[in-house]
């Protein structure tokens, strides 16, 4: 299976928008900051239990990719890796929250 990285793009937008525009949600508390991480030679492999815990900080991650926001800072793509910890965190948290309300 290939990933179409324009199509996550628009779902990814699509998602932040609904939360932004439709819900109003604009900021979301760091309430849990710190959580669980796994190499990724340990992430991907589900043969074997995994065996090396690190701990990954939310505000660390934002910090690391908000740098993007400067205009003079170029992008580099392993700064989705700290990207996806803060997406999932704003999943969770928010959808927890709204499930009660629909959505």
């Amino acid at each position: 299976m290939e990933l179409d990285l324009k199509a996550l793009k628009t779902v990814t937008n699509r998602l932040l928008d609904h939360i932004i525009e439709t819900r109003g949600i604009t900021k979301v508390n760091l309430e849990q900051p710190y959580y669980w991480d796994l190499s990724p030679e340990s992430l991907y492999d589900i043969s074997q239990q995994p065996k090396d815990f690190d701990i990954g900080s939310l505000v660390d991650d934002w910090e690391f990719v908000s740098s993007v926001l400067d205009t003079h800072a170029e992008p580099v793509a392993y700064q989705l890796t700290e990207l996806a910890p803060l997406l999932r965190y704003i999943g969770e948290t928010i959808g927890k929250k709204l499930a009660g309300e629909g959505g």
